[in-house]
């Protein structure tokens, strides 16, 4: 039997971030099979400040639960394993993770 851990998604996005599109759409469709909570964080905003100048260059960037899982590129496929392997271990796999982003 599968435990039950709550999955928070972090979006960090832009309003003129193209790439966010392709991220967003394939959240949704992940979505559509495995339930969690979305939070979109436009880190041009100046309550988003910190976040600003972490991934200013790096957006999107997606976090599962306050810990860093993609940046650049959201894959369906990719988010989809990290979900279903969360929700049955409580813990992201490492082995899909990609490299967080270096900041000064």
């Amino acid at each position: 039997m599968a435990s039950v851990n709550r999955m928070i998604l972090t979006l960090f996005t832009s309003k003129s971030c193209s790439l966010c599109i392709d991220a967003k759409y394939a959240i949704d469709q992940v979505g559509k099979k495995i339930p969690f909570d979305l939070i979109q964080k436009d880190i041009k905003l100046s309550e988003n400040s910190i976040w600003l100048h972490k991934y200013k260059y790096d957006i999107p960037i997606l976090h599962l639960n306050d810990q860093f899982l993609f940046k650049h590129k959201v894959k369906q496929d990719k988010l989809e394993l990290v979900l279903k392997r969360f929700q049955e271990t409580g813990k992201i796999p490492s082995e899909f993770v990609d490299e967080e982003v270096k900041t000064d």
